[in-house]
């Protein structure tokens, strides 16, 4: 909640500096109260963040990897070099027989194993 009202103040600041003209801008009490109202929100969160419940739980990373591997997403990677076509069925197939990426284009035939580690390691984040 306090996310979402910071972004609501961030709004309202854009829209008072955008209606305002050279140095008289009618909305500089409205941009200063939303900047002031976020700031002390902030703070506020910040200093409550160590009674959070869930803190110090650590990421399950063995899930996190089996879900980047199941992204659709990364096969935008290997359009570039296999070519949209391609990409698309490796994308269909992975997705209709419950696979990953790798597995599918590999199954396929359309690259080797090392060609995609290559391509899709390379272009990832």
């Amino acid at each position: 909640m306090i996310a979402v009202q910071v972004m609501a103040n961030d709004v309202a600041v854009g829209f008072g500096g955008a209606g305002g003209y050279l140095e008289m801008n009618v909305y500089k009490p409205l941009i200063i109260f939303n900047i002031t109202d976020s700031v002390t929100l902030m703070n506020r969160w910040l200093h409550q963040l160590p009674q959070v419940p869930g803190r110090g739980h650590q990421p399950n990373l063995k899930k996190i990897k089996e879900y980047v591997e199941r992204s659709l997403m990364l096969v935008t990677a290997l359009a570039p070099v296999i070519g949209y076509d391609k990409a698309s069925k490796i994308a269909h197939y992975a997705m209709d027989n419950d696979l990953t990426l790798k597995a599918a284009a590999l199954q396929l035939g359309f690259v080797t194993e090392a060609e995609f580690d290559a391509w899709s390691i390379r272009r990832r984040w």
